[in-house]
């Protein structure tokens, strides 16, 4: 798809949104039928759900809806993955659950595959941030999924979707470019 008719098609998506009442569930309704959203832990043998990656058990209702949060994935892997805390961990014996992603339920560990890992970490952080919830795994590991793993163009587009249905932005995505943003990623972390 050519970058001309993406930013078209990103127009159009936020007209239509913009002229949609916000209700419980929109955001759920438009990660089943957008073709342009990340998927995590995609697998094209399962049916897709959603993914809250700062899980659900740990949020505050009013929470539960928030765009950033909220990802079409595997439902078979949500289902495993469960609330298990993200890690790649190298002295733990993982099993390979297919496509890359890994499990450790005996340390009720998740590591997902190398594509998703920026998006995940961004998401716990725009939770924590945004809410003040606690980070629930290492920070050094936030840190250099983070950095190592930049926004795609479909993670950008579902910041800006997600601006346009709830109006605010990821910030660990809008901000990413920007040249103090590791120091204040870094500040934000360690501080």
């Amino acid at each position: 798809m050519s970058m001309l008719m993406f930013i078209n098609v990103l127009f159009m998506t936020i007209i239509q949104i913009k002229s949609t009442p916000v209700t419980n569930n929109i955001a759920k309704d438009l990660l089943k039928n957008s073709k342009f959203l990340p998927i995590l832990y995609y697998d094209k043998y399962h049916s897709m759900s959603i993914e809250h990656v700062y899980p659900k058990c740990y949020l505050k209702k009013e929470h539960y809806n928030d765009f950033h949060n909220m990802f079409k994935s595997s439902k078979y892997f949500n289902n495993l993955r469960s609330n298990y805390v993200f890690s790649d961990q190298k002295n733990i014996s993982w099993i390979s659950i297919n496509n890359d992603n890994y499990i450790s339920h005996k340390h009720k560990l998740f590591n997902p595959r190398d594509c998703d890992k920026g998006i995940i970490a961004r998401a716990i952080l725009y939770m924590s941030y945004e809410y003040n919830y606690k980070l629930f795994m290492d920070k050094n590991i936030l840190y250099n999924w983070c950095i190592k793993y930049q926004p795609t163009i479909n993670e950008k587009f579902h910041n800006i979707k997600g601006y346009a249905i709830q109006g605010n932005h990821n910030i660990f995505i809008s901000n990413y470019n920007k040249h103090n943003y590791f120091y204040f990623l870094k500040d934000y972390l360690y501080n």
